[in-house]
């Protein structure tokens, strides 16, 4: 695999320096998340694994979709999103429709309980971030809201970008 930071350039607000410390402070953030994970699963009236809540969250932004296409868009292997699909159709959260496109496949769709589940969640998260931001002024938040979008949209390209080109490398 090549150095991808090698292949980036230095961002022109800063240096290489710079962009070291801000991936230790991303790296630090993923860590504290993963830590307090456990603690908003907890803390919800309904519990789901992780991948199930990433799933149910990509079916209901980006409407009824094949599993092929969920295991696509977050670049997982599609027979983990198979497995983690099925469970969620069996646990009620997740409904089969038939494709109008192609009555051989089916297209999955969040249920009420799914929307239940995703409101409960979201709720335990935001009371979490509300707690911590209590000292933050409004536009903080704001600014803050901004650049994590621009950074995480970023984040998503250069990812895509590299495992593409990875993918490519691989097929010559």
């Amino acid at each position: 695999m090549t150095d991808l930071v090698a292949e980036l350039p230095s961002p022109e607000t800063g240096d290489v320096a710079d962009v070291a410390e801000l991936a230790d402070t991303v790296f630090d953030l993923v860590q504290a998340v993963q830590r307090a994970r456990a603690r908003w699963l907890a803390a919800a009236e309904h519990s789901v694994e992780r991948t199930g809540l990433v799933i149910l969250r990509t079916v209901r932004s980006g409407g009824p979709m094949r599993a092929s296409d969920i295991a696509d868009s977050l670049q997982f292997d599609p027979s983990t999103v198979s497995r983690r699909v099925a469970a969620l159709v069996r646990d009620g959260l997740l409904e089969r429709r038939a494709d109008p496109e192609d009555g051989r496949a089916s297209l999955l769709a969040p249920t009420p309980k799914a929307d239940a589940v995703l409101a409960d969640q979201r709720r335990v998260r935001a009371d979490h971030f509300a707690a911590m931001l209590s000292g933050w002024e409004r536009d903080e938040v704001v600014q803050l809201t901004g650049l994590m979008r621009r950074f995480t949209a970023a984040y998503d390209d250069v990812t895509t970008r590299h495992a593409t080109t990875t993918a490519e490398d691989d097929t010559h």
